[in-house]
């Protein structure tokens, strides 16, 4: 995503993984309707406090176990994928955010 914009995925988004049985291969089935940033634009967002939830490779973190951000309250509220081997993107929680005009 470019900086300053924002999409709403309709699909599924990261875990739990379920195995999709015409393919045989694991298949996301987390929150549909997660709200896609550019990883920059999640100004005031910390690391998840569970060191386990952080977790990544070489880079950044992968969002494989699920959300690794919180707001400043505490609040578990997004995922960020950063690692080098993957799309680089921050999603919202659907119900952990509301749209305001």
């Amino acid at each position: 995503m470019a900086p300053g914009t924002f999409a709403v995925d309709p699909d599924p988004s990261g875990p739990p993984y379920v195995l999709d049985e015409p393919s045989g291969l694991l298949v996301e089935s987390g929150p549909s309707r997660t709200v896609v940033l550019n990883p920059g634009d999640g100004i005031g967002l910390e690391e998840h406090p569970d060191i386990a939830m952080r977790r990544g490779y070489c880079c950044g973190m992968d969002g494989e176990w699920g959300p690794n951000l919180v707001c400043a309250c505490g609040a578990v509220i997004a995922t960020v994928y950063s690692d080098c081997y993957q799309v680089q993107e921050l999603r919202l929680r659907p119900g952990a955010v509301e749209r305001c005009d």
